[in-house]
C-alpha cells in the first residue's frame, strides 16, 4: 500500500470511528457538473455518494439548473460519487469520479472531519441514442407509457426511455457499445415483455450497435397484448388496505428461487396490478419478503386464497389477451415499511478519535443473480430484479415531468 492509500485509509477509518448515527454532521460535497463538449452547466444530473465501506446510506441529491449541486450533512468518510443523467434522459454518459465507467475504478473521496468541504467538478461526456417506435401487432396503433430499455450485455450500464403518444422512443446518453433493447410494459401497460428483434430471450436478441454522439434509428417493434391480475391487498386484521405489499405471480413451473417474479407494489389503496404476462398459469403470492436470508431468501405471507404455502395455492390459467380482477389477499405488513426504532439521544460532544484501524468485518457474499444492500440497516443479498429498477427509474423520471 502506498503512502496515499495508507494515508487515506487511516482518515477514513477516523472519520468512521467518529461518526456515530444520531450525531450532527455538516462536511459537504458541492461542485458543478456540465457538459465536456459545450462547458455548459447540466441541470437534472444525479449526484450519489456511496460511503466506503458501505455500512450506512447517504442520500443522493440532483444538480440544479446551472448544474450546481451540493451534498451536505455527511458523515465525515470515503465516498465514491456517482453522477448520472439518466433519470432525465439526456445525452450524456453516466460516470463515477474521476471518469471512471466503473466503480471498482473510481477515486473516492475523503471527508476527514465533521466540518471538511470538498469542491468536485466534472464533466460528462455525451453519448449515443437508440430511438424507434413502438407499436400493437394486432391493431398497428401505437403504444404509449411503453418502457424502451437499453443495456450493455458485459455490464451493468443501462438507460431507458417512455413511448410517448405516438409510440416513439430515444434512449440518450450511451457510451460507444452494442446494447441489448427491451419492451416492456412495467405493469402500466398491458404488453407481453420481448427484446430486440422479436426476441423473447437474451440468446434470441439482436445487439443493437451505437457510436457516440450519433443515434441508431430504427429500432421499432410490434408488441402482443398480454395477459393481467388485477387485486386487491388488506391488513390480516383489521381489513384496512396496505400500500407497499410486494404481490408476485411466478409461474407455477417455476422453482421456488424465482418467486420473485413479475411483481408489483401496492398502492396507497391496497390495490395492485401485474400485466404484460404470456399465456400460462400462474401462482400469485402476497406480502413477498425477497431480502429475508443471508443468501436473499424469500418468505412469502401469504399464496392466493389464503394458503399458507406454495404447494396449496390455487393457480390462476391465463391466456392472451385476458384481464382477471379480484385476485385479493392479506398482509401482516408491508415489507418497505420502515422498523420502529428508539429515539436516540446525541451526545453532548464528538467521541474521541481512535486512530487504530477498526477491525474489518466479513463481507457478504451473495449468490448469482443477487447483489448486496441495505435493508433496514442491515447487508442484505437481494435478488436482482429489473422491476426494482423500474420503479426508481419511474420515481425519478416523474420529478421531469
Amino acid at each position: 500500500m502506498t503512502g496515499k492509500a495508507m494515508r487515506a485509509t487511516i482518515a477514513a477509518a477516523c472519520a468512521m470511528a467518529m461518526w456515530v448515527p444520531g450525531t450532527a454532521a455538516a462536511a459537504t460535497i458541492s461542485g458543478t457538473v456540465s457538459a465536456e463538449d459545450t462547458h455548459a452547466g447540466l441541470g437534472g444530473v444525479e449526484v450519489c455518494p456511496t460511503p466506503q465501506p458501505y455500512t450506512f446510506e447517504a442520500d443522493c441529491t440532483e444538480t440544479d439548473s446551472s448544474g450546481h449541486y451540493s451534498l451536505t450533512d455527511l458523515p465525515a468518510a470515503q465516498y465514491v460519487l456517482r453522477f448520472s443523467a439518466w433519470q432525465a434522459n439526456l445525452r450524456y454518459v453516466d460516470e463515477f469520479y474521476d471518469n471512471a465507467a466503473w466503480y471498482e475504478d473510481a477515486d473516492p473521496v475523503t471527508l476527514g472531519s465533521f466540518d471538511a468541504s470538498e469542491q468536485i467538478d466534472v464533466e460528462l461526456a455525451a453519448g449515443g441514442s437508440i430511438a424507434g417506435t413502438v407499436i400493437d401487432e394486432e391493431t398497428k396503433e401505437p403504444i404509449e407509457g411503453l418502457a424502451a430499455c437499453a443495456w450493455t450485455a458485459a455490464g451493468p450500464y443501462q438507460r431507458c426511455d417512455i413511448s410517448d403518444a405516438a409510440g416513439s422512443y430515444e434512449i440518450n446518453g450511451l457510451p460507444s457499445d452494442e446494447y441489448v433493447v427491451e419492451f416492456e410494459g412495467w405493469n402500466r401497460v398491458n404488453y407481453i415483455r420481448e427484446l430486440y428483434d422479436n426476441a423473447d430471450s437474451l440468446a434470441a436478441a439482436t445487439d443493437v450497435p451505437v457510436v457516440t454522439p450519433t443515434t441508431t434509428s430504427g429500432i421499432d417493434a410490434e408488441l402482443a397484448p398480454g395477459a393481467e391480475i388485477l387485486g386487491h391487498v388488506s391488513e390480516t386484521s383489521t381489513g384496512a388496505p396496505v400500500e407497499n405489499a410486494m404481490v408476485c405471480a411466478p409461474l407455477a413451473s417455476a422453482p421456488p428461487e424465482d418467486t420473485n417474479t413479475n411483481c408489483e407494489w401496492t398502492d396507497a389503496s391496497g390495490d395492485y396490478a401485474i400485466r404484460g404476462l404470456p399465456a400460462g398459469t400462474y401462482a400469485v403470492a402476497f406480502d413477498v419478503d425477497f431480502g429475508a436470508g443471508p443468501f436473499g431468501g424469500m418468505t412469502v405471507g401469504q399464496w392466493w386464497k389464503e394458503a399458507s404455502t406454495r404447494s396449496e395455492a390455487t393457480l390462476l390459467e391465463l391466456s392472451n389477451p385476458q384481464t382477471v380482477t379480484g385476485i385479493d389477499g392479506k398482509a401482516s405488513r408491508p415489507y418497505w415499511t420502515p422498523p420502529t426504532t428508539e429515539t436516540e439521544t446525541p451526545p453532548t460532544s464528538p467521541p474521541p478519535v481512535v486512530l487504530a484501524l477498526p477491525r474489518p468485518k466479513p463481507p457478504v457474499k451473495c449468490h448469482k443473480g443477487f447483489h448486496r444492500k441495505l435493508v433496514k440497516g442491515k447487508k442484505r443479498c437481494v435478488r436482482k430484479h429489473r422491476h426494482h429498477r423500474r420503479h426508481r427509474y419511474e420515481h425519478q423520471r416523474s420529478h421531469h415531468r
